[in-house]
């Protein structure tokens, strides 16, 4: 007979925090579901192809997404901490405040309510902890990181084709400024329940994304990796490819400057579907790199600086 542990306060905090307001699995969350089972199926072949040990792509994909998930969560943050952190007048403890109150300031997004809820997730935050997680893991397990990385870049880019469409699908925010453009699919009117106001249309950045992925996957699954290049290349050549790809399409997205260069559009208020009028921004947004730019900028340096260092563009001699 198994001994229930009675935590005080777990159930409270479960019922209040957690399950309150649970309307069911989310399209994103199946979707996350779908890239999770995609790579699990290529990777493990892709290992045994290269001679590698297939025992570890369990734990390599379970460390991958562990990993994107925490920090996809902790760039969140750092993205609204001005949100978070702020100065309130007659109240001095600016820095107090958001660590003892769960759902932070009045009208204000919360430290831990942000931190713990479903939605809020930056994709290079998630990229970077993941690599982090599952490098720790080949090192101590004394794996070839660059022949195991090689392995996973083309799982990486079909997860993440197909996680942007769990993007699109919620309407979670992950889209462009307001455009008079019609392009199918390049740009969408999306519905009531999205975070854009319905019968807006914009730019459809998520799936623009994940079509550019799906295009790296195909790359890489069906000619890179056959090329024999020097162990590495592919991983240096999916971070200089990956940058780029976010780079540009940060253009088109709606994101806070880190160091704006200059003031970005006035809002507009837009009527919704039920006739009442939404804030929304009708013009071009961009008005200095995001945080997301600058770390594309910086993957892409790094994936070049690897290229040079190591040149990656040559090739293995084939074994006799």
């Amino acid at each position: 007979m198994y001994k229930v542990i009675d935590i005080p306060g777990l159930v409270p905090f479960v019922q209040k925090y957690i399950s309150s307001g649970w309307e069911g699995i989310s399209t994103f969350s199946i979707l996350v579901v779908i890239a999770f089972l995609a790579a699990s199926y290529f990777l493990p072949k892709e290992l045994e192809r290269k001679h590698l040990d297939p025992t570890h792509a369990d734990w390599l994909l379970i460390l991958g997404v562990f990993g994107t998930f925490v920090g996809a969560k902790v760039f969140f943050i750092f993205e609204i901490w001005d949100q978070v952190f702020v100065d309130t007048p007659g109240f001095d403890g600016k820095y107090l405040y958001p660590l003892t109150h769960f759902d932070g300031f009045p009208g204000r997004p919360g430290l831990w309510s942000s931190l713990f809820s479903g939605s809020g997730l930056v994709f290079y935050g998630g990229f970077l902890f993941g690599i982090l997680f599952i490098s720790l893991y080949m090192i101590q397990n004394k794996l070839d990181v660059k022949a195991y990385l090689d392995a996973a870049v083309p799982s990486m880019a079909l997860g993440y084709a197909i996680g942007r469409l769990g993007c699109f699908v919620s309407g979670d925010g992950c889209y462009g400024f307001a455009t008079h453009a019609d392009i199918p699919l390049l740009t969408f009117t999306y519905w009531p329940t999205s975070a854009v106001p319905s019968g807006v249309p914009v730019w459809n950045t998520p799936v623009m994304e994940s079509a550019i992925s799906f295009l790296f996957f195909i790359y890489f699954q069906k000619w890179a990796r056959f090329q024999n290049f020097k162990r590495f290349s592919l991983g240096a050549q999916y971070l200089v490819l990956h940058g780029l790809a976010r780079l540009g399409i940060e253009f088109l997205r709606v994101n806070k400057a880190v160091i704006p260069f200059f003031d970005p559009p006035v809002q507009s208020n837009i009527p919704g579907a039920s006739g009442e009028t939404t804030t929304f921004l009708n013009g071009y947004y961009w008005h200095g790199f995001s945080q997301s730019q600058y770390v594309s900028i910086a993957i892409i340096l790094v994936g070049i600086y690897f290229v040079v260092k190591w040149k990656l563009w040559k090739k293995e001699p084939v074994p006799a």
